[in-house]
């Protein structure tokens, strides 16, 4: 399956030194395939496939820090004219990658300047 990708846009991004280590915290990502139609009269870009937005708000909580935000990026699927929930889990893995990725840098560019030592690297599984 062939994508068309917009830029990944980074809508927030928080970061938090940890003082005491939070009680019953949960860690979690979530992606979310939501439809869009482009702005404007001209709609002739959906003849190629239908537009999501990947949505993917995130908390993590770690023992020295926290982070948390949400970033998306605007894809379209070539080909493709049904519903999110039909393009199924491999497909919203693959879509939902780059976001991950982008996720995993902030946190290790962000965590190498406020620690001045090397940047935690995330390590998680996808659970789609």
């Amino acid at each position: 399956m062939e994508f068309r990708v917009n830029q990944i846009i980074v809508e927030q991004f928080n970061f938090e030194t940890l003082q005491t280590q939070l009680e019953n915290a949960e860690n979690s990502i979530q992606v979310q395939l939501n439809e869009v139609e482009p702005t404007g009269d001209d709609k002739s870009i959906l003849d190629d496939g239908k537009i999501f937005k990947v949505d993917m708000p995130f908390s993590l909580v770690l023992d020295r820090f926290k982070v948390n935000g949400h970033i998306s990026r605007i894809v379209q699927v070539v080909d493709f004219f049904g519903e999110a929930e039909e393009l199924g889990a491999e497909r919203a893995e693959e879509m939902s990658k780059p976001l991950i990725s982008y996720i995993k840098r902030l946190t290790y560019e962000v965590t190498e300047i406020a620690f001045d030592e090397p940047g935690y690297e995330l390590d998680f599984e996808s659970h789609l």
